[in-house]
């Protein structure tokens, strides 16, 4: 079954744009609390950047 030039190739592709934005965002908001001295919440933006990368 060909998806290209279907909505659902649309769909898919706004899905991994918005995901790839997210873990890159997240990634960015870990930097920016490690240099301000939270270790934890860099942790935790870290951790909530491989989510985005795993699902």
């Amino acid at each position: 079954m060909a998806v290209a030039g279907t909505q659902s190739e649309k769909n898919l592709r706004e899905a991994f744009a918005g995901e790839s934005q997210a873990n890159r965002r997240y990634l960015a908001f870990a930097k920016k609390a490690e240099e301000e001295g939270y270790k934890q919440v860099a942790k935790l933006f870290r951790a909530a950047a491989e989510a985005e990368t795993v699902h």
